[in-house]
């Protein structure tokens, strides 16, 4: 049977009953083989054997005799019931232990018409959607189906569990396997044999989003019309014709998808393809959540499932580090051009929030999101078709220009372009930041202790770095507050950061080069800022890119060799790995400053100009040796006596480092960093392409495999399963987009 085709397989066991139906994929004629054994301890008797919609002729039946004589040809009784016909096989008293029946199976000639129906999908069923209806069709978790529905969430598989997703990305990552296994024992293919409520589903809810998303209408119509083909089918062939359905119009809408963004993601290999579908993953609408206070806007969440709803889902930082590759590289400009604009009309104190919060309640605690907010704005001005019109754009300001807080509605009076944007942040970080935030205290962050509410910001005009925070906050992304007041942690940043990190230092430096560069074509009409501290001094964005260029591998480089510390602005004896770059510098607890992190290779991808060749070189080296893991990168160095590699939010202990999760980024393994590295290593020749193609193996084979079909938050120690992380993460795909971007384009 096997050689003439008859692959598809059906095992059901019920007792001392074993059924064996094997089928023809072409014809689906089969044959099925009853038998009863005899094991000691098993039951007896089964269920009643039914085969809906189908015809059944008797092959033959044996058992074992002394005589080898056969059993008579069993009984087939020709029924219905609500369900529609069926036929049913009735074994007799004498089909004892032993016994084999082998009937032959026939569905008539309907197969080769639904076969074609449900594989086929005309492009008018999908030519009208746009990407937010791609991201309702194909995806949505749980918490986003329940904000757009008031209710409704994903499907639910008995003996199985929840979906992933609530759209057709939920049905093939199980149907998957299902299919490449044969596997029709599957406790999604019981439930489908035992009815039609997954289509229902399917059918159900695109009518609910229909109000909304009236580009799906022609998909409900394709929708219905194959389910009334699945309900006249026969129960043991629903799973396959289910199976074939979803996988038409997943296939057919990932496509189009995939057909709206840029020729690179077009022409990419399936790695690319898998990575910019994040975005359609990611970038939809949450009606409790968006870029306006007023309207529900498409926004591009943090990560799935923690980082999806109301104020959790837009991070300022997040977003931006994000925009280069899941909205500019694939194509999404407008997408990028409205997150940009809405986070410009934000900006407060000369910073942007890091929880937007729809605009509403913004947070201002973030001393690094400015910068991947300016940041942003240049790979836009540089990438986007319209790029250099986006300096022209006038941008709606929530708050006054004293930086009092005002409600919605009082807000939104004045306008500024984006160009003049940029000169303020400039002009308040020149001339220094000095607030408390607003409403401080225990409604906006219960673990913070008072002081942590200060945000203060200033430039060492001795080095043109920008210095800021204090021991008690965390303003860069290494954001973890210690909360657990029975380790004593509570109010204790895990990594404060305070002072001048290097990667805002590098994207300082990056914005500065680049204002000189429009201030040459004159496309920038400040030329440096005034005013600035007790002196009333001026100072030119030229003069404060040379500062920097000046003094940056004095104050961060530390050296290979010990004799030459003396060139260097650090402290010897605090000195723990060589050939690397400071983490921080003024920091106020020293030996921060030397710890050995990734937040180097940013400043190194946005502003390799700051660094010395072969310094670079062997630090990116190094990295690659002590930092690297199979997915992310370390966050700490394994030689630090702080090194804790496991994270687990949940912790109750008494541990001062770990628990309730402070070691956030003491070890644990981040994915987004990798992109910026790896950009980095590209940059100055440290590392060979084949070996950034064999690091990027693992991220293939884990997107592949990933239910979610996206690159996680973090890992724990060497790519081990961090059950805390987000399972799908922007910033995670996004660098890595950015990076194969550059390695294609020759960027």
């Amino acid at each position: 049977m096997c050689l003439e085709g008859y692959h598809e397989v059906h095992v059901h066991q019920e007792n001392d009953f074993l059924l064996v139906h094997r089928q023809h994929p072409g014809s689906q004629n089969g044959y099925l083989l009853i038998s009863r054994t005899a094991f000691p301890g098993q039951g007896t008797g089964h269920s009643p054997i039914r085969l809906r919609r189908s015809t059944v002729d008797f092959e033959f039946a044996y058992s074992l005799k002394v005589d080898s004589k056969t059993l008579p040809e069993i009984e087939v009784v020709q029924n219905e019931d609500e369900k529609g016909p069926f036929a049913e096989i009735i074994l007799s008293d004498r089909f004892t232990p032993g016994s084999i029946c082998v009937v032959r199976t026939s569905i008539g000639n309907k197969y080769a018409e639904i076969n074609e129906l449900v594989t086929k999908m005309d492009d008018d069923v999908f030519k009208n959607m746009n990407l937010t209806d791609c991201n309702v069709v194909l995806y949505r978790c749980s918490s986003e189906e329940i904000a757009a529905t008031s209710g409704d969430s994903v499907y639910v598989v008995p003996n199985f569990g929840e979906l992933v997703y609530a759209g057709l990305q939920g049905f093939m990552s199980v149907l998957r396997p299902i299919m490449a296994n044969n596997d029709l024992g599957h406790p999604l293919c019981d439930n489908l044999r035992a009815g039609l409520w997954a289509v229902d589903y399917i059918i159900h809810r695109l009518r609910v989003h229909l109000k909304h998303y009236p580009n799906l209408a022609s998909l409900i119509n394709w929708f219905e019309s194959r389910a009334t083909l699945l309900h006249s089918l026969p129960d043991f062939l629903v799973p396959k014709y289910f199976a074939l359905t979803v996988q038409t119009a997943y296939d057919k809408i990932y496509a189009h998808a995939l057909s709206l963004m840029s020729p690179l993601v077009q022409q990419g290999d399936k790695f690319i393809k898998q990575l910019a579908m994040t975005s359609v993953q990611l970038y939809g609408i949450v009606p409790n959540a968006g870029l306006s206070p007023t309207e529900s806007t498409a926004s591009l969440a943090a990560g799935l499932p923690h980082f999806t709803v109301q104020h959790m889902r837009v991070w300022g930082r997040d977003v931006f580090i994000s925009l280069r590759g899941l909205l500019i590289v694939t194509g999404q400009y407008e997408a990028a051009k409205n997150h940009i604009i809405s986070f410009a009309g934000s900006l407060r104190h000369g910073l942007i929030p890091n929880l937007l919060d729809s605009v509403r309640y913004p947070r201002y605690n973030s001393r690094d999101s400015v910068w991947f907010f300016l940041q942003a704005i240049q790979d836009y001005y540089r990438l986007a078709p319209d790029g250099k019109s986006i300096l022209q754009v006038k941008v709606p300001r929530r708050f006054p220009k004293d930086d009092q807080f005002v409600e919605v509605e009082e807000g939104y009076r004045y306008s500024v372009t984006i160009a003049e944007l940029v000169q303020e942040i400039m002009e308040r970080h020149a001339r220094g930041i000095h607030f408390r935030e607003h409403n401080a205290g225990p409604s906006i962050d219960s673990q913070m202790t008072d002081e942590g509410f200060n945000i203060d910001i200033e430039v060492d005009w001795n080095s043109g770095v920008l210095v800021g925070g204090n021991v008690w906050n965390c303003g860069t992304w290494m954001d973890k507050m210690g909360e657990s007041p029975k380790a004593g942690n509570k109010g204790h940043p895990g990594t404060p950061r305070d002072g001048a990190p290097v990667e805002i230092t590098g994207l300082l430096k990056s914005t500065l080069r680049w204002i000189n560069e429009l201030v040459a074509r004159k496309e920038f009409k400040w030329t440096g800022i005034d005013h600035i501290g007790q002196e009333n001094k001026t100072i030119t964005y030229k003069h404060w890119n040379d500062l920097l260029q000046k003094n940056f591998e004095r104050v961060y480089y530390i050296p290979l060799d010990a004799s030459k510390d003396s060139n260097y602005d650090l402290i010897t004896k605090i000195v723990n790995r060589r050939g690397i770059y400071k983490d921080v510098y003024k920091a106020t607890h020293a030996y921060t400053e030397y710890q050995f992190r990734p937040n180097f290779a940013v400043a190194m991808a946005v502003a390799p100009e700051l660094f010395d060749k072969e310094h670079a070189k062997e630090a990116i080296r190094l990295a690659k040796n002590v930092l690297v893991g199979p997915l992310g990168m370390r966050t700490l160095d394994p030689a630090d006596q702080q090194y804790r590699p496991y994270y687990n939010n949940s912790e109750d202990s008494e541990d001062f480092q770990t628990a309730k999760g402070r070691n956030y980024h003491q070890g644990p393994e981040w994915l987004w960093p990798l992109g910026y590295f790896l950009r980095a290593a590209t940059y100055f020749d440290a590392i060979s392409q084949q070996d950034i193609a064999r690091i990027m193996r693992q991220h293939r084979k884990y997107i592949e495999e990933n239910v979610w079909c996206g690159l996680p938050e973090l890992t724990n120690k060497d790519g081990a399963f961090c059950a805390d992380s987000c399972t799908t993460q922007a910033w995670s795909a996004a660098t890595l987009l950015d990076l194969l971007h550059d390695l294609i384009e020759g960027v």
